[in-house]
Order: structure tokens, then C-alpha cells, then sequence
């Protein structure tokens, strides 16, 4: 093995060891072993000028460095590929001679970029980029950028270094009688330095800051022995539930679109009540009898002989309905009576599923981060929902008349009107299936939806005898339990039914969590995105796709300037595995598929 070879391999082995799950830096070779090139994720603060003069603040930093066939006689090749606003940074190329050095491993080159990207060392009297040294030299005070720190030092662990090989001028190992150790009092350690340093460092007194009465209280320390290794938990189990999604997208809306819905059909019952659903379906003479009729039972505690002679009045316009209305035909009318019940159950049914629905797809359309798609996703949830609602509250009516006896127990009382709520929970659960169709994730919403309602139904009856002396209360209560319990469903069998989904794991959105849909899944900051990163400048607005060919996810970047990258490599087009990281803008998203 040549001097080379050993000293890219002293690299490779160093790296692997200070680098391995950091929690801000990710390093990535490239090539056979031992690699001549690495790619070097960093997620730090750095900054970008807009082209209208702002400043913008990047979270996530791309940077190449090439170990040339003259490494390490002269510095390596190091370029930057994410856009930033640096007096060391310009067209790619990062400027490294000031922090340079054939003692300097690789893992102190990677550690004082970040330093660098950060603001945390800078060099503004030779600068590659001069308006941004000139920026830099008037905003001083805005700096550093970031206060991540990228290493963390380990005296006692010195024995544990790793030995590199020096070169002189003729490409030679040099032996220790040409190389001193000197301990550098400010830092704490011994510092390796050549005669050809000793002379560089003579002759140039620039210590990588403008002065060090500026920059007080901003340190710079171009060695770390010992790096953090904290895992970034990056990695997400196959059949994670992800009970945040389920909270955010699903019972946090549910619980807002029942509450909402039950005060709603309160303030709209003299709208809907029977007296007036009798009105509209044709029936003056019935609907005279049900106001007479329910306003007797109003008063009645309050004066029983005005509530009596409401009551007569009740019984006359009644009679009127059974002469004039229905011919004298008994049948007819107890028919009718029966239907206005049920039309006015229905009604009220429906209103409380409309902005359960309602709510439930604006939860969609915001939890994927697009105002146009939670317009859309709110029609079809409010759509479906106010239609199976009102199917559900006729078909409960329909089976309380014809199913329970005159002294029904209340256990058949609880399960009759459980499953007249299923009807609605169905249709609720539908409709946010619906959103993005696909068979399974329809079946498993409507199942969800189902299940939900019918518990809250279930439980209606003993509500009302628990909070016996209010029954409005009661009756709010229930629906509102009724709405949690079905985004509950809804959300638990979603995730049950997700065949693949993205985890973020960094950014604006970490936590968050994104299923992947059939056909194609397009992302960017466009709101007609599937999935809208909307707060991230660097996202384009048609950023990429993943698509579904087949049985593979295959993600496609669709020609951004930054580019999408997946395990720390830009690519153009990619089939992804199961824990890949997509990283896109300032985000990183993991890959996850059953």
C-alpha cells in the first residue's frame, strides 16, 4: 500500500468513526474503498441572498470533497452545492486555505466547513466572494448564523488518534524529526505543525476572523477529537403507528367538525324541526298539529291549563289533517307522521355529518399543506358526508319505529341507534377515502368511520341518563364523542391500510408524515402539490415525483435548480428502498414502505 492509499485509508476509517449517526453532519463515500470522494450532508444554519437583497436562512448544506491524486501534498477540492451567502463560498467552490494543512485529517476539514457554513470562522481580507466579504464585514453583529456545535472534545481519549502521514514538497512521508508538536494554550491541545506551516503561519498572521475584539465570544476550534454520536432517529419501523398524524389529520378536525356540527343543528332545529319538514313536504294542517303539539310540551311544567289547551288545539288541527289531508285514512296518516319523523331526523343528521366531513377533508388539504386542496378535500367530505348523513338519520329513525317494541331494554335501545349512526360514520369515513380513492384505504376509512360512529351511538343512551337533567347537553356530548371516535377510526385504519409514506425527519415539518398514493405523488411548494412544503424557499414549485411503476417507487426529480437527493447523492431518477432519505430543500424526508 503506498503513502496515499494509507492516509486516504487513515481518512476513510477516521470518518467512519466521528461521523457515524452525527446528528447535524452525514457523510457519504463515494467509490471503492478507500474512498477518493465524499459527499457531506450538513444540517446547520447558513445563509443565502435573494435576488431581491434578503437574506435567507438554509437549514441544509450539500458539499463534495475530492481527494485529488496530489492529496495530501495540497489541499483537496471542495465545492459546495447547495446556494450560500459566504465571503469563503462562490460558484461551488469553498475556500479552505486558511484552515489547510497536511496535519489537518479529513474529519477537521469536514468539522470547519460547518464551522464555516455557520459563520462561526470566516476569512474576510481574502475572500473569494468580495460582496459577500463586504456584507459580512457590515453585519457583523448578525453572526454567527448557527450556534451548533459539531464536536465535541475528548482530552482524555488522545491516545485514540488516528496516525496520518505527512508529505514533504517531493511527495515523501515525512519522519517525526521533521515534524514538531506545539500545544496551543487557547484550545487546550497539541497541534501538528510542519516547517513549511511554520512558515506559512509566519508569514501570514490571519487568523480566520476580522478581529478577535468583534468576534468576541465566537469560537473557533479547527481540531475535534472525539465527535457526538447521537442517533438522528431517522429510521421508522414498517408498521409504525404514527399516532401524530392520527391526532393533527384526524381527530383534532373530527372533534372541531362535530362540535361545530351539533351547534349548528341547534340553531338550525326551527328550521328543520317537524313542524316544518311537515310544511315542506306538503302536509299545513300536520304541521300546525306538531307546533300546537310541542309547544303544549314545553309550557306544561310551567302552566298545565294553557299547555292543555295548546294540546286541544294540537288534536283539532290533526283531525283537520286526517279529514282534509288524508281522506279519513288512518293508514295513511300514521304513514305520513312516521315519514315527517324521520325526514326531520334525517335533516339533523345530515347537518352534523356535513361538518364533520367538512372538517375532516380541510384537515386533509392543510395537513398536505395546500389551501386548493383543502377546498377540494372540504367539497368532497361535505359533499358525501351531508348525504349519507341524512340517509343514516332516516334509516336510525326508520329502524327505532320498526324495531324496538313499546318498552324496548335499553341495551336494544343503545344498538338500534349505534347502527343508525354506523350509517353516518360509513359515509364520513367514505368521503375522506374518497379524497385520494384508492380500494384499500376506502374500505379501511369507511370501516373506521363505521366503527367510530356506532361506539358514539352506543353510547348516546347511557350519556343522557348520566347527565339526566339536560338533555341538549347530553345529546352534545355524544355527538362530539361520536366525532372524535370517528377520526380516531378513520386515522387508526388509514395507517393500517398506507402501503408506503414519508417521515420527516427534518425541517420545517419534522414529524410529520405523508402517505404515498398510487399512480403519482408530485411535491413542491405549489399548492396543487400533493404534498406542499409551502414554508421551504428552496423547494421548487414542481419539485419531484414519486411515482408507482409497478411494484416500485420510483422518485423523479423534475429539473430544480438544488435538485432532489436521496442518501446523500443527487439524482435525476431513483427507485427507492425502504429507509431511504430524500432530501428536498431544507427537508429530509425518510422512505417507508410495507
Amino acid at each position: 500500500m503506498t503513502a496515499r492509499e494509507r492516509r486516504l485509508m487513515s481518512d476513510y476509517e477516521q470518518v467512519k468513526k466521528d461521523f457515524a449517526g452525527h446528528k447535524n453532519i452525514q457523510v457519504t463515500p463515494i467509490g471503492e474503498e478507500p474512498p477518493e470522494k465524499y459527499h457531506i450532508t450538513y444540517f446547520v444554519n447558513g445563509i443565502y441572498l435573494l435576488p431581491d437583497g434578503r437574506i435567507e436562512t438554509l437549514g441544509r448544506h450539500e458539499v463534495e470533497i475530492t481527494l485529488h491524486a496530489d492529496y495530501p501534498r495540497y489541499k483537496p477540492i471542495c465545492k459546495i452545492l447547495t446556494p450560500i451567502w459566504h465571503p469563503n463560498f462562490r460558484d461551488e467552490q469553498i475556500c479552505i486555505g486558511d484552515i489547510w494543512g497536511a496535519g489537518e485529517s479529513l474529519s477537521d476539514i469536514i468539522i470547519n466547513i460547518g464551522d464555516m457554513i455557520q459563520y462561526k470562522s470566516w476569512n474576510s481580507y481574502s475572500p473569494l466572494s468580495a460582496d459577500a466579504a463586504q456584507w459580512a464585514m457590515e453585519n457583523k453583529h448578525l453572526f454567527p448564523v448557527g450556534n451548533v456545535e459539531l464536536h465535541i472534545a475528548d482530552y482524555a481519549s488522545a491516545k485514540d488518534t488516528v496516525d496520518i502521514d505527512l508529505f514533504d514538497d517531493n511527495g515523501t512521508v515525512m519522519d517525526d524529526s521533521s515534524v514538531t508538536k506545539e500545544f496551543d494554550s487557547d484550545n487546550n491541545k497539541e497541534q501538528v505543525v510542519t516547517a513549511a506551516s511554520k512558515t506559512e503561519s509566519s508569514q501570514d498572521d490571519n487568523d480566520f476572523e476580522i478581529t478577535a475584539e468583534e468576534l468576541a465570544g465566537i469560537e473557533f476550534v479547527p481540531t475535534a477529537q472525539r465527535m457526538q454520536t447521537v442517533s438522528h432517529g431517522g429510521t421508522v419501523k414498517k408498521n409504525k403507528i404514527n399516532f401524530k398524524t392520527i391526532l393533527v389529520k384526524g381527530l383534532l378536525w373530527a372533534f372541531i367538525g362535530a362540535f361545530l356540527g351539533f351547534g349548528i343543528s341547534e340553531l338550525t332545529d326551527p328550521l328543520t324541526n317537524e313542524s316544518n319538514t311537515a310544511k315542506m313536504m306538503g302536509y299545513p294542517y300536520l304541521a300546525q298539529y306538531y307546533e300546537d303539539y310541542n309547544a303544549a310540551l314545553e309550557i306544561y311544567d310551567k302552566d298545565e291549563d294553557k299547555a292543555a289547551s295548546l294540546y286541544s288545539d294540537a288534536m283539532d288541527e290533526l283531525d283537520k289533517s286526517y279529514q282534509r289531508e288524508f281522506r279519513a285514512d288512518e293508514d295513511e296518516l300514521l304513514d305520513a307522521m312516521k315519514n315527517v319523523t324521520r325526514v326531520h331526523t334525517g335533516l339533523w343528521s345530515a347537518v352534523i355529518a356535513l361538518f364533520i366531513g367538512l372538517f375532516l377533508g380541510i384537515g386533509e388539504g392543510v395537513f398536505y399543506g395546500s389551501k386548493e386542496q383543502a377546498v377540494k378535500y372540504a367539497a368532497i367530505g361535505a359533499g358525501v358526508s351531508i348525504v349519507m348523513g341524512f340517509i343514516s338519520g332516516y334509516l336510525a329513525q326508520w329502524m327505532y319505529a320498526s324495531m324496538l317494541g313499546d318498552e324496548p331494554s335499553d341495551i336494544s335501545a343503545a344498538l338500534i341507534r349505534g347502527l343508525g349512526w354506523a350509517i353516518m360514520g360509513i359515509g364520513i369515513g367514505l368521503a375522506v377515502g374518497l379524497i385520494k380513492p384508492e380500494k384499500k384505504r376506502i374500505l379501511f376509512c369507511g370501516v373506521g368511520g363505521l366503527v367510530g360512529a356506532f361506539v358514539g351511538g352506543f353510547l348516546f343512551n347511557y350519556i343522557c341518563d348520566i347527565i339526566s337533567n339536560d338533555i341538549v347537553v347530553a345529546r352534545g356530548v355524544a355527538i362530539v364523542i361520536m366525532g372524535i371516535l370517528i377520526g380516531l377510526g378513520v386515522g387508526l385504519l388509514e395507517q393500517f391500510a398506507k402501503q408506503a409514506w414519508l417521515k420527516v425527519i427534518r425541517g420545517e415539518f419534522e414529524g410529520k408524515e405523508y402517505l404515498v398514493f398510487a399512480g403519482t405523488t408530485s411535491i413542491g411548494n405549489n399548492g396543487k402539490n400533493t404534498i406542499v412544503l409551502f414554508k421551504d424557499k428552496l423547494v421548487g414549485p414542481h419539485h419531484c415525483d414519486i411515482v408507482l411503476e409497478g411494484s416500485k417507487y420510483v422518485v423523479v426529480d423534475c429539473g430544480t435548480p438544488m435538485g432532489t437527493i436521496v442518501n446523500g447523492r443527487k439524482t435525476a431518477r431513483q427507485v427507492l428502498k425502504q429507509g431511504d432519505a430524500i432530501a428536498i430543500g431544507n427537508s429530509v424526508l425518510v422512505f417507508n414502505t410495507k
